[in-house]
């Protein structure tokens, strides 16, 4: 319902412009197409807080066109897309959901604002307050979220695959460490992760969420082998 759909177009400049047929006022940017779709989430809910400053109803996706690239948004933002738009449609203002819901302007105005973030408990309070509430479809299964790796991170697994292929192995030692980037071995899954599809490089990416994520897709499997370095008998995923 409001995964949007993106598209990218070259500039005059390096890299890519970043635009949405659905929210003609989001312009974004990206230095190429991954550091595009990493930035798009952003883009996006910055894009949707100028809808709550303009007092004007969020529109519905509609379907990807050729070419285009699908945003899934977090549940939490959908739920305040859901909430914003019954307001809108019943002519509410922030102060009538504060007094409806019994809470301060403050945190009344939380909920609808996309650059804060909130609790997904608090947003379904506030919908049953409005007599309404939201159903969030299952997951891609084909899209690997990365709880640690800030908002929106992840990675469709036909990225995993492809990275694997152009670095020409099967298989990558899982590299776990809590360590800062520097410290992480540059051939581990851990540090792809932590420069390519992550926000915050410095925060471990390899954990069992996302490893459980990965080998569910049956792409690839959690095995060991012998650090290419140092020799010593590792934890590592393979292709399946």
């Amino acid at each position: 319902m409001y995964d949007y759909a993106i598209r990218f177009e070259k500039d005059a400049a390096p890299g890519l412009a970043i635009f949405c047929r659905d929210l003609p006022e989001l312009n974004s940017y990206g230095d190429d197409q991954e550091h595009a779709i990493r930035e798009a989430l952003d883009a996006i809910e910055t894009t949707l807080s100028l809808y709550v400053d303009q007092r004007r109803a969020i529109p519905e996706a509609t379907p990807a066109q050729e070419g285009e690239h699908v945003i899934h948004l977090p549940a939490v933002t959908v739920a305040k897309i859901a909430l914003w738009n019954e307001m809108m449609k019943r002519g509410m203002r922030k102060a009538d959901l504060c007094r409806a819901l019994g809470v301060h302007q403050a945190q009344g105005d939380r909920l609808v604002d996309f650059l804060h973030t909130s609790k997904m408990e608090q947003l379904e309070a506030a919908l049953k307050a409005l007599e309404t509430s939201i159903r969030v479809s299952p997951a891609d299964p084909d899209w690997i979220d990365m709880p640690h790796g800030g908002a929106q991170a992840g990675f469709y697994i036909e990225r995993l695959v492809d990275a694997y292929r152009a670095a020409g192995v099967t298989e990558m030692p899982i590299g776990k460490t809590k360590e800062g980037l520097s410290s992480v071995k540059d051939y581990s899954l851990d540090y792809l992760l932590r420069t390519r599809y992550a926000r915050q490089p410095n925060t471990m990416q390899a954990v069992d969420a996302v490893l459980d994520q990965i080998t569910a897709t049956g792409r690839f499997i959690r095995s060991s082998m012998k650090d290419p370095v140092t020799g010593r008998e590792v934890e590592s995923l393979a292709l399946a």
